[in-house]
């Protein structure tokens, strides 16, 4: 299924019909809000399993709503790379920062009670 099918249209409103399956929701919730400040955005689920049916009405008289779904569908297609990236990543960043903290004497105490004056690390010593 397409998540380009206009489901109903009218002067005001435009709807259209986006499949969970091509398009997560986690994806569908965050192209909505990058929309927010453009145009009102509801979410309704439809008879079909795993269709949501996403109704954009419009903030200002002057909005085209065929060109805002065409950037909807545009943006659908950005937010599921970046979650695809996201994954495909993830363990490479989770081993960056725990490399990061690893590096770092996290449970040092000994600077908590130390003056700044007393520089007890030696940190304004310039080589």
């Amino acid at each position: 299924m397409s998540s380009w099918i206009v489901k109903d249209r009218s002067n005001s409103s435009l709807s259209i019909l986006v499949d969970t399956a091509i398009y997560p929701l986690e994806v569908l919730f965050r192209t909505c809000y990058v929309f927010t400040d453009r145009c009102y955005l509801f979410l309704s689920p439809t008879d079909v399993s795993g269709v949501i049916n996403v109704r954009f009405k419009q903030k200002l008289e002057s909005s085209d709503l065929d060109s805002l779904a065409g950037e909807f569908s545009n943006e659908l297609i950005n937010q599921r790379v970046r979650l695809d990236i996201a994954n495909e990543t993830r363990s490479i960043r989770e081993l960056i920062v725990a490399q990061a903290f690893a590096e770092a004497d996290l449970l040092d105490k000994s600077g908590c009670e130390a003056s700044y004056i007393d520089d007890p690390k030696g940190i304004s010593i310039t080589k």
